[in-house]
């Protein structure tokens, strides 16, 4: 069976709670993985790592970050891949019969497989390939958000390792969905969708609060201190133009198929 770790801090018992529940409900093992407090980020640490993001990053961005990076080194170490979670996730009871596959684990055509819809569009390939039973994984192009369930290979860590290297921090999902390097596939229908996504379509399951790295920040001053962010944006969007042009060659650009269903509260009891 794969290694499943999810993030957590030792204050969020409550999240811890969540999962414990869902791994029950799941009939998986989850391994705890001590989350990085904010607390814990020094001012060197921030001048280490905060180097060429577009704004800059708070220390409970860069505490989440350190929480992955160190993930992504026991993957690298092990030589094994890994389910990794973040603790506000909601999870498809499919993920079951998906981690009991052995198959598609050995796959060496993928650096990582993303598990997540955020709600946001993404570049995809236009046909889909078979990942596990009634399961299909599409090649990821580019993806923009999310980072709260994914599986990542050995070569996938080594190649997330080697950029925080030499480009430092970013957000989290941000970073993981930049690394150009990275052979990213999705899962589909998705398997997981964070909280804060899940409350957005439905108020009534928003049941996990938001965390510090979720607070709405404010915009950044027209002031020459901040034209190194502004300058940084505009080399993102930059860089998406060719992503854009590829939809001309058939690449679409479209949200990941769901299936509601999933995500009821009596989910588990119908599969």
């Amino acid at each position: 069976m794969m290694r499943i770790c999810y993030i957590n801090l030792d204050r969020a018992t409550l999240r811890r709670q969540q999962m414990e529940t869902e791994a029950d409900r799941l009939g998986l093992a989850f391994e705890r993985f001590p989350a990085v407090s904010a607390d814990a980020v020094d001012e060197a640490t921030v001048g280490a790592l905060d180097r060429r993001w577009e704004r800059p990053l708070s220390k409970a961005e860069l505490a989440c970050f350190l929480s992955h990076r160190t993930l992504w080194q026991r993957v690298a170490e092990t030589g094994q891949p890994m389910l990794i979670l973040e603790d506000d996730v909601r999870l498809s009871p499919r993920l079951a019969s998906l981690c009991a596959a052995s198959a598609w684990q050995e796959s060496a055509d993928m650096d990582l497989l993303n598990l997540e819809d955020f709600g946001r569009r993404r570049f995809l390939a236009p046909a889909p390939r078979p990942l596990a039973g009634d399961l299909q994984r599409l090649r990821v192009f580019r993806d923009k958000a999310g980072a709260a369930a994914y599986v990542l290979w050995p070569a996938g860590a080594q190649k997330l390792l080697a950029r925080a290297e030499r480009q430092g921090a970013a957000p989290a999902d941000a970073f993981i969905h930049a690394c150009g390097e990275l052979v990213s596939w999705q899962c589909q229908p998705a398997l997981a969708i964070q909280a804060e996504v899940l409350a957005r379509r439905d108020p009534m399951r928003g049941d996990v609060p938001p965390t510090s790295i979720q607070v709405p920040r404010r915009r950044l001053r027209p002031v020459p201190r901040h034209w190194r962010f502004f300058a940084r944006r505009a080399a993102a969007q930059v860089r998406l133009l060719p992503h854009h042009l590829s939809r001309l060659g058939g690449v679409a650009y479209r949200e990941v198929r769901v299936d509601p269903d999933d995500f009821l509260p009596d989910a588990h009891s119908r599969v």
